[in-house]
C-alpha cells in the first residue's frame, strides 16, 4: 500500500541515519518499502538529512502536484462563471448544475483557497455539521466523569478548578476554590496540561481533596493523572455552564481585582499571586456569617499550611 511519510517518520529516519542504520533496516522499522526510504534520502540527504527541510519540501511537492488537477483554477472561463454565480447568490449546488463543475466539494475547496468569496454564501462560509453526526471527542475527553455524578457536597475538601488568563493567552493563573468555605489555592502557571498536573500534586499536598470539578478546557487534559496523584475524583461541568462551578467563577472575579482582564501576566510573579490569595482568604464573607475562608476551615478542624 502507498505510504506517505509523516514528520514523525522523518524524525525517525534522521535518528536512525545518525546511528548508521541501513536504508533496508530503516524501512523494516517504519514498515515501508526500502525504495520509499531510498527516494526520501536521495531527495533530502546530500550531506545531512534534515527533518524540517524534508517535511517542507514534501509539503511543497504535494501542493504543486494538486494544482494541475484543479479544474477551476486551470480554466479562467469556468472560474469567472463560478464567481458570477456566487455574486448572484447562487448556492454551490446550483452553480454545479449550471456551470458543469464536477462536484459541490470542488467549489468549497476553491472557496477555501479564496476565502474572500465566502461572503457570497448564504451562511457566510460558516460550517454546519451534517444532520445526525456527532463531534468526535478528543483523547482527553474519553472517560470524563460528569458533574451530574458528583455527590451532594456537605463537607470541605470539594474543589472547583479553572484558569484566569493574561493578555498573552498563554500565561495563566490556575485557581482552585473549596466549595464550602470559598478558600482559594492559586498559582501562576507558565504552561498547559503538563504544568497544571505537576502543580496540582504540590498544591493539594496535605490539603483535604475529595473531588475537583473542572470546566472543559484542554488545559485539564491530564485529569486522570491528577486523580491518580492527588488521590481524588475529577468531575467536569457541562459545556457552557459556568454556573455549575459558581464558587470558582465568583472567586476568579475577586482575583480580577488584583489582575484585571486584559492585563499582562508577564510582569507578575507567583509571589504577587500569593499576596492576592492571602488577602482573599482573609476577607470576611457574608455567606460564612462574616468568617473568613481561613477561619471557616480552621473551625472545621482543617489544618492549613
Amino acid at each position: 500500500m502507498h505510504h506517505h511519510l509523516k514528520q514523525s517518520d522523518r524524525a525517525c529516519i534522521a535518528a536512525l541515519l545518525r546511528k548508521q542504520y541501513t536504508l533496508s533496516a530503516i524501512a523494516r522499522i517504519l514498515e515501508v518499502h526500502p525504495s520509499t526510504i531510498g527516494r526520501e534520502v536521495r531527495r533530502n540527504g546530500s550531506d545531512i538529512y534534515k527533518v524540517h527541510q524534508a517535511q517542507r519540501r514534501a509539503r511543497n511537492r504535494r501542493a504543486k502536484a494538486r494544482i494541475k488537477y484543479r479544474t477551476i483554477d486551470t480554466s479562467e472561463e469556468l472560474e469567472q462563471q463560478i464567481i458570477h454565480g456566487l455574486k448572484q447568490d447562487w448556492s454551490p449546488d446550483q452553480i454545479v448544475q449550471r456551470c458543469g463543475v464536477s462536484s459541490v466539494s470542488s467549489i468549497y475547496r476553491y472557496l477555501e483557497r479564496n476565502p474572500d468569496l465566502k461572503q457570497y454564501l448564504r451562511r457566510g462560509g460558516r460550517r454546519r455539521r451534517k444532520y445526525g453526526t456527532k463531534r468526535i471527542p478528543s483523547r482527553y475527553q474519553v472517560n470524563k466523569r460528569s458533574i451530574h455524578e458528583r455527590p451532594i457536597i456537605k463537607t470541605v475538601g470539594h474543589w472547583e478548578g479553572d484558569t484566569v488568563l493574561g493578555s498573552e493567552r498563554k500565561l495563566r493563573i490556575v485557581t482552585y476554590v473549596d466549595k464550602m468555605s470559598g478558600y482559594l489555592i492559586a498559582a501562576k502557571t507558565p504552561g498547559g496540561a503538563d504544568a497544571i498536573h505537576a502543580q496540582a500534586k504540590q498544591q493539594f499536598k496535605g490539603v483535604p481533596c475529595n473531588s475537583i470539578t473542572f470546566d472543559n478546557g484542554t488545559e485539564f487534559a491530564l485529569h486522570k493523572l491528577i486523580e491518580r496523584d492527588c488521590k481524588t475524583k475529577v468531575y467536569f461541568a457541562d459545556p457552557g455552564s459556568p454556573h455549575q462551578r459558581g464558587a470558582n467563577e465568583n472567586c476568579n472575579g475577586l482575583l480580577r481585582q488584583y489582575f484585571p482582564k486584559g492585563s499582562s501576566f508577564a510582569t507578575i510573579s507567583n509571589s504577587d499571586v500569593q499576596r492576592a490569595v492571602t488577602k482573599l482568604n482573609n476577607r470576611p464573607r457574608k455567606r460564612l456569617n462574616y468568617l473568613t475562608p481561613r477561619e471557616f476551615l480552621e473551625k472545621e478542624g482543617v489544618r492549613l499550611r
